[in-house]
């Protein structure tokens, strides 16, 4: 068996992905709640779920699909993110943030 043989086939993400086509520029709503997470949060939490919900669909679906396709990753947005306070010192203990 040559070495030709042994290739995959060329994948086309838009056939493959296509949540990821540049068509799709905004996030399906969730279909469901199976586990019921959302009636665990609080009103600060659902506010923080909704502005990062709105931060991927206004920052990042609309580009994402371009450095899917080259296998890059959009740093740009890192400074962008931060802003968002989801990761880093959010874990808060009886004194303050850790």
């Amino acid at each position: 068996m040559g070495s030709s043989e042994l290739r995959s086939p060329t994948l086309n993400l838009y056939i493959a992905c296509p949540q990821l086509t540049p068509a799709a520029s905004t996030f399906p709503a969730a279909a469901s709640n199976y586990c019921q997470l959302d009636e665990l949060l609080t009103e600060e939490e659902k506010d923080l779920q909704i502005k990062v919900r709105q931060f991927m669909e206004n920052e990042v679906a609309p580009i994402i699909s371009k450095f899917w396709e080259k296998a890059e990753f959009p740093f740009h947005l890192i400074p962008k993110m931060s802003t968002l306070g989801i990761a880093g010192g959010t874990i808060k203990n009886n004194r303050g943030l850790l």
